[in-house]
């Protein structure tokens, strides 16, 4: 191969590798919309989504710690959603004195969702159990004891009844309780297990492969305490995974590194650069209830972060994504939203704007198109922000050679259209087709014109090619071709003027004839030519380019195929 053919195939390579690794990259883009604010009550803390009112759509719940000073309790707000990613205005409601935390479930098996709010109540603290009424309003609270200085209540199953427990972290007394349910919305007295450290956060899971639910708390300077669970309700003694400097303020469970098994990110804070400084490390499940520390994966913010961190595969690209807030005494209140590369660890995060101090939310599909979106609770401005998801599904489409790839007049062919979906967000694709030259083309027709992905990721489309009648005329005559008889009236002017030439000039006799006879045989072209026509006979072939797009949401891909019809 000569030098020249190897700096080609190199740049072809090249280029090529270039192309693959961008479209993986804009396969992996994450973007949303600009933020929507919603007026709730005042300092509302967290938030939690779910169908209040039975139509399909997605509801959200705020708890609003309120303002003591100005005699406000606080109280939720419910904000009923109209399944486009918009909401109707909130209606607040009273639950008790400065509530911090919420969860959402059936706690009494009547198909309607209820609510569970963590209420300070000036250090002495309970849940309040509001069950719902199925149309987006719920029953008074009925209240249960806790530990002192709650701050957060997850739900699960503790004792393997298929009936929702709760789990309420106690700021104050170092603790959980654990408080199992009846199954008709009522629930026994607490039961508290120690974190040896002031608790956060709870995340529930299973962590030890046995089935049973276990605790993951963030426990301050203690760092992470882990709490397996003995399938009856009750809890080990705590394994405590080291925080650094400071103490965990947040953490966040899923398999950020892909192998199978329950990993945690959690939100510690430390010295940085002479400052307090927010950091995120991993704790890498081993599947067998332990975990290993991997510090620093990423680096938060230049102040202790507000302690909100969630997960969700924003892009769908199967990878798990992190969302924080920027830190509440930041001048600019920011979301973050961290791309994950499917090993543990995360790329630099995009900004997206929202209120003023957010402070906690939750990622999930408001407007219908199956990709999580992102929604907060801003203490500073007594909002929330909704960003609505621009990822949406993705896919290829291809068409096959037609069949038969060569018709003629009358006659119809048909070609498989495949789509392979790219992403996790498997939304109907709506197919059309377009056919060039587009004067007197055949017609296209596509079945089905919508097409859903099967469990594999794949849908097939069928597209018809009907060439019309025999007699049609297909194509408009090319003036270059049709007009021929028309361009060659050259021959017998030229044949005319050499034999004038000939006749008339002083040549001798020998060139004289010469003339002549070039003349002639430029005047017979014309006569051959009207005797033989254009030199065809019947109608020319003609190619046609079939265009097939598929839309869904923002997303439009295109293919072709080509037909000839003679």
């Amino acid at each position: 191969m000569s030098r020249q053919k190897k700096r080609v195939a190199l740049f072809v390579v090249t280029s090529l590798l270039v192309f693959s690794l961008s479209n993986l990259a804009n396969a992996a883009t994450i973007g949303f919309k600009p933020g929507v604010t919603y007026p709730v009550g005042t300092g509302p803390l967290a938030v939690v989504a779910g169908d209040f009112n039975g139509d399909g759509k997605i509801d959200l719940a705020v708890v609003n710690n309120g303002n003591a000073s100005a005699g406000d309790d606080g109280g939720v707000s419910i904000l009923l959603g109209n399944g486009d990613g918009t909401f109707r205005a909130a209606v607040n409601i009273p639950v008790g004195k400065n509530p911090v935390s919420i969860a959402v479930v059936d706690f009494n098996g009547d198909n309607r969702l209820d609510l569970a709010v963590i209420k300070a109540d000036g250090g002495v603290g309970d849940v309040g159990i509001l069950l719902g009424n199925g149309d987006g309003t719920f029953q008074s609270p009925v209240d249960y004891a806790t530990g002192n200085g709650p701050n957060k209540v997850a739900v699960g199953d503790f004792n393997g009844d298929d009936k929702p427990d709760l789990v309420v972290a106690n700021g104050t007394d170092n603790t959980v309780s654990i408080l199992l349910g009846n199954g008709d919305g009522t629930f026994r007295s607490r039961v508290d297990y120690t974190t040896g450290g002031p608790p956060h956060g709870i995340a529930v899971a299973e962590f030890n492969g046995d089935g049973k639910a276990d605790l993951a708390v963030p426990a301050g300077l203690r760092g992470v305490a882990v709490l397996l669970g003995n399938g009856d309700g009750t809890f080990q003694s705590a394994t405590f995974y080291d925080s650094g400097a400071f103490g965990v303020v947040a953490a966040v469970l899923g398999d950020f590194n892909g192998d199978g098994k329950v990993d945690l990110f959690a939100n510690f804070t430390q010295f940085h650069g002479g400052v307090i400084d927010s950091r995120g490390d991993l704790l890498v499940g081993n599947g067998d209830g332990t975990f290993q520390l991997v510090r620093g994966v990423v680096i938060l913010g230049s102040s202790p972060n507000n302690g909100y961190v969630s997960q969700a595969d924003f892009n769908g690209d199967g990878k798990l994504d992190l969302v924080t807030a920027q830190p509440a005494v930041s001048a600019v209140s920011n979301v973050s939203v961290w791309a994950g590369n499917g090993d543990g660890t995360f790329q630099t995060p995009i900004t997206l704007t929202a209120g003023s101090s957010p402070h906690s939310g939750a990622n999930v599909d408001l407007n219908g198109d199956k990709s999580p979106d992102i929604v907060v609770a801003n203490t500073g401005d007594n909002t929330i922000s909704v960003l609505l998801n621009t990822v949406g599904t993705d896919f290829s489409i291809s068409t096959s050679v037609p069949n038969p790839a060569t018709v003629s007049r009358g006659q119809s062919a048909t070609s498989t259209v495949t789509l392979n979906l790219l992403n996790a967000f498997d939304n109907p694709v709506a197919l059309t087709c377009s056919v060039q030259p587009a004067q007197a083309a055949p017609t296209c027709s596509l079945n089905p014109n919508s097409v859903t992905f099967d469990a594999n990721g794949n849908a097939t489309a069928t597209l018809t090619i009907n060439t019309g009648t025999a007699t049609a005329s297909f194509a408009a005559p090319s003036p270059s071709r049709e007009s021929r008889p028309l361009g060659l009236l050259w021959l017998p002017v030229a044949g005319f003027a050499f034999m004038g030439a000939g006749f008339g000039s002083s040549l001798t006799l020998k060139r004289k004839l010469t003339v002549c006879l070039l003349g002639g045989i430029l005047f017979s072209g014309l006569i051959l030519q009207a005797a033989c026509g254009s030199g065809r006979s019947g109608p020319r072939s003609q190619a046609y380019t079939i265009t097939v797009t598929g839309t869904s949401g923002s997303a439009q891909h295109s293919t072709t195929t080509t037909l000839t019809v003679q």
